[in-house]
């Protein structure tokens, strides 16, 4: 069997001593900071693709901050509008946390 990969670009930058967490936030916590307009196929892409993993959740996912009870997404926008639209009720999402250190 086959296995397809698929390339994507969700980079981010880990400063040193910090750690990148991740986790389910319900997805009407979630709020989207860029206000651009998105291309109707890349949403309709992230639906595919997240149809085809479901129940599961695609990786990579959203990445973003929290900013006090809301999470705010950088990187992933077309995700989570697609993940909106087929009534996902808790979102993937990765962010970092600065000035932590590893146990």
């Amino acid at each position: 069997m086959e296995t397809l990969r698929i390339t994507e670009d969700r980079g981010m930058v880990v400063p040193v001593g910090s750690i990148l967490s991740t986790g389910y936030v319900p997805i009407s916590a979630v709020i989207l900071p860029c206000r651009d307009r998105m291309a109707v196929g890349d949403v309709e892409r992230a639906m595919q693709r997240r149809m085809a993993c479901a129940p599961n959740q695609p990786w990579p996912c959203p990445v973003g901050e929290w900013q006090g009870d809301r999470f705010a997404i950088f990187d992933g926008r077309h995700e989570f509008v697609a993940a909106l639209m087929l009534g996902v009720e808790h979102l993937l999402v990765a962010w970092i946390e600065e000035n932590r250190t590893p146990t």
